[in-house]
């Protein structure tokens, strides 16, 4: 990434397939999570990293408070996502919400590196074993 658009969210950045989405969740692929958070990802070939987020209705009814998560999340991605260094090709990411509490930006934050620090780990030791 140059460092022009380093902490940008464009839309090539966004995961809207729901191809894709449904290759995504069907199954098989790997997840690493930091309570509340969890992320559910795989490569793919457009050599983007390409992301979505989630907040259920199940646990937040009001809008409100599901677009204040979602909001943070997406912040906090934008601008830690150097956390993913460029390998071969992309990945694509869904953040999942799995609680009913809300949490300060600085702990969804820290939620969030945790998360990426151990997305770049698992594809580096990938990387790593068929290399």
């Amino acid at each position: 990434m140059d460092s022009v658009g380093l902490h940008t969210f464009s839309k090539a950045e966004r995961l809207c397939s729901r191809k894709v989405l449904e290759e995504l969740f069907s199954g098989g692929h790997p997840s690493v999570s930091a309570f509340p958070l969890r992320a559910v990802f795989m490569p793919n070939d457009v050599g983007l990293v390409r992301i979505m987020v989630s907040v259920s209705k199940r646990y937040f009814k009001r809008a409100v408070l599901r677009n204040r998560i979602k909001r943070q999340l997406r912040e906090a991605y934008r601008l830690q996502k150097e956390a993913l260094q460029p390998l071969d090709g992309g990945l694509d990411i869904a953040f999942l919400w799995s609680s009913n509490e809300t949490l300060p930006t600085e702990k969804v934050f820290q939620k969030m590196r945790n998360i990426l620090c151990r997305i770049q780990e698992s594809r580096v030791e990938k990387q790593t074993a068929q290399g």
